[in-house]
C-alpha cells in the first residue's frame, strides 16, 4: 500500500503543498493570515490576506508567520495551515495523512520541534522533516544517491540553503539569511539613502527583476520607479540604472559565494574534486536575477547551472520523493 502524505514547503513569502494522492501541487499562495486582533478569529488566509496588508483597520492584524525560513509565530502558523488544509478537502478521512516539511539544511532542533508540535496539533501521527536543498536536488533531476558530489544552492526569499549530497545524504551544509528579501531591502535602502526616495519592497523587487544584473559586462538598462520624496514628503519618481542596482546586489551575492566556499572547504578532498566536473546547481527565486550564474562561475571557478524551473524545484522534488518512499 502506498504511503499518502502532504509535502509542505513553508516559505517566508509563499507556501506550497504537494499531495502524493493527486501527484501535484494542490496549494500555492502567500504565507499570510489576517486575524481579528481581539477575538483571534481568522478573516482571510493566503492571497486574499496578503492583498490587504497595510490597508487594514485597527482591529485587523496581518501576520506573516514564517520569517527567514523559520516559524516565528506558531499560533498564527497553526491557524494558517489549519484553514488551508480544511479548504483543500483532498483526503476523505477524519485523520490527516503524513506531513513532510521542507526546511533549511541546518535547521535547529528548536525549529524542528516547533514543526513536529505543529503537525501534532493539525492531527497527524507521522511527521517527516526533509532538507530543502535535498528536495531541490531531487527536483533538478540529479541522482543524489550516487557516490559522487551533488552541490546545490537554493536561494529562496528568506534563506539561502547550500548543501553537498552524496549517497542520498547531506555531507556538508550551511544556510544564510542573505536571500531574495535581502536583495530587495538593499535596493530599498539605497533608494532612500542615495536617491532620497522612499519605496516599498514590492517596488524594490520590481527593480531587481527588471534591471538587476550581476554580469561582469552588463547592458546598461534604465527603469522608472515611483515613491515618496524623503525631503519634500511629496510623491515623486526617478529613473534608475542597472549599474546602481548591481552595486546593491553584488556585496550580498558575494556573501552567498563565501558561504558556498565554506561548505566546499569542509568537504572530503574526493568529493570536492567531483565539483570541478559536476559543478553547482542554482535554484530558487534568487537565481532568476540576471547574471547570477556567470557571477558565481567567475567567483568560484567551477561550472554553475540554473535549473529550468527555479521556483518549482522543491515541488518537483516532492514528486521524486514520492517515488522513492513508495518503491
Amino acid at each position: 500500500m502506498k504511503k499518502e502524505y502532504l509535502g509542505i514547503d513553508l516559505g517566508s513569502e509563499n507556501t506550497a503543498i504537494y499531495s502524493s494522492l493527486t501527484g501535484s501541487v494542490i496549494y500555492s499562495e502567500p504565507t499570510c493570515i489576517t486575524l481579528d486582533r481581539y477575538t483571534r478569529e481568522v478573516k482571510e488566509v493566503g492571497f486574499l490576506a496578503s492583498r490587504v496588508a497595510g490597508k487594514t483597520p485597527y482591529n485587523f492584524e496581518v501576520i506573516f508567520p514564517v520569517r527567514d525560513g523559520v516559524v516565528v509565530d506558531d499560533e498564527a502558523c497553526y491557524l494558517y495551515l489549519s484553514e488551508v488544509l480544511k479548504s483543500l478537502k483532498v483526503f476523505n478521512r477524519n485523520r490527516l495523512p503524513a506531513l513532510v516539511f521542507a526546511v533549511p539544511s541546518d535547521c535547529s532542533k528548536v525549529n524542528r520541534k516547533v514543526l513536529i508540535e505543529l503537525g501534532k496539533q493539525l492531527g497527524t501521527k507521522e511527521i517527516y522533516i526533509e532538507s530543502q536543498a535535498k528536495l531541490a536536488a531531487l527536483g533538478a533531476g540529479k541522482n543524489v544517491f550516487s557516490p559522487t558530489a551533488t552541490m546545490i544552492c537554493h536561494i529562496g526569499s528568506g534563506v539561502s540553503d547550500i548543501a553537498c549530497l552524496s549517497l542520498g545524504e547531506i555531507v556538508s551544509a550551511a544556510s544564510s539569511f542573505v536571500a531574495g528579501n535581502s536583495f530587495n531591502e538593499a535596493i530599498r535602502r539605497y533608494m532612500m539613502q542615495k536617491q532620497h526616495l522612499a519605496i516599498g519592497l514590492k517596488s524594490a523587487e520590481y527593480l531587481k527583476m527588471r534591471i538587476g544584473n550581476l554580469s561582469t559586462v552588463p547592458e546598461n538598462r534604465l527603469a522608472e520607479v515611483k515613491g515618496r520624496d524623503t525631503i519634500t514628503s511629496l510623491p515623486s519618481s526617478i529613473v534608475v540604472s542597472s549599474g546602481e542596482i548591481r552595486a546593491c546586489l553584488e556585496p550580498l551575492a558575494n556573501m552567498i559565494g563565501l558561504k558556498i566556499t565554506d561548505v566546499i572547504a569542509s568537504l572530503p578532498p574526493e568529493l570536492a574534486a567531483d565539483l570541478t566536473k559536476n559543478g553547482i546547481i542554482l535554484s530558487g527565486g534568487g537565481s532568476l536575477v540576471a547574471g547570477m550564474k556567470d557571477y558565481f562561475e567567475n567567483l568560484l571557478s567551477i561550472p554553475v547551472r540554473v535549473v529550468d524551473k527555479p521556483l518549482e524545484v522543491i515541488n518537483e522534488g516532492f514528486a521524486v520523493y514520492n517515488k522513492v518512499i513508495n518503491k
